[in-house]
């Protein structure tokens, strides 16, 4: 069930299909490490994220959840401490395109929060996750006492136009392969795994990120098999050879 918003006082937000988690389970300090390793907030000092981390609440969504969707409210920032979620966007027909994920470690939300305009996006779960949901009122009210977490959020909010803009070059100029190559790279970056790694992820989403049709993805990831960069396996793929990815996305194909 699409989320509606967050409303009033942290501990009555409804964000959708999700339940509460127990205080003692998920802590403000698990919240805090999470916000620390956070694009959007590494840099600042623990004690300005125990305040952001103060905040939140905790919620668990079972996998294929729909935590937002267009046009629902951006009254709330989300941090991913475990899961994922799939940021995509639907057209009239029902076709989904996959933007991106949404890892752990990871936050979301940040521009509905600042202009306190509607989502444009959807968000859905890849997996059972748990999120950190930060509402926008007492994220505000805290930004006015801290402006220093103001500034901040504007230096990352720069670099995510830097990497809208790059996203855009990649489409033009790349081919498929290159950008298949690219996102399962970026993939196994942002777990900070090493390889061999599985990431959970299907070939429809995969396809979605690269602009192209499934097929193609399909062809591609079976000719990656063969050639031992990859192995293909259900609802993942193990990620074998990532100096061989690097060689594609540097490829002229």
């Amino acid at each position: 069930m699409p989320n509606k918003g967050a409303k009033g006082h942290k501990k009555s937000i409804n964000v959708g299909a999700s339940s509460r988690i127990d205080a003692a389970a998920t802590t403000i300090n698990e919240v805090t490490k999470m916000l620390a390793i956070s694009d959007c907030f590494s840099g600042l000092s623990r004690p300005l994220l125990k305040e952001i981390a103060s905040l939140s609440e905790i919620r668990m969504y079972p996998e294929g959840a729909e935590v937002f969707a267009v046009h629902d409210p951006g009254d709330f920032l989300y941090g991913v401490l475990s899961g994922s979620l799939l940021i995509y966007v639907r057209s009239p027909d029902g076709k989904e395109m996959s933007l991106s994920t949404t890892e752990p470690g990871e936050i979301g939300g940040e521009i509905g929060v600042i202009d306190g305009g509607n989502r444009t996006t959807n968000g859905r779960t890849l997996g059972q996750s748990i999120l950190a949901i930060i509402p926008r009122k007492g994220f505000l009210r805290l930004l006015l006492k801290r402006p220093e977490i103001s500034i901040h959020m504007l230096q990352y909010l720069c670099q995510r136009v830097r990497q809208a803009s790059a996203q855009v070059e990649d489409v033009a100029f790349l081919s498929t392969e290159q950008r298949l190559a690219k996102r399962l790279r970026a993939l196994v970056a942002a777990g900070g795994h090493e390889v061999p790694v599985k990431i959970r992820i299907s070939q429809k989403d995969l396809a979605s990120f690269a602009n192209t049709a499934r097929q193609n993805v399909n062809l591609i990831l079976g000719q990656w098999q063969t050639e031992g960069l990859i192995r293909i396996q259900r609802s993942c793929i193990e990620i074998l050879d990532l100096d061989g990815l690097n060689q594609k996305i540097l490829s002229q194909a």
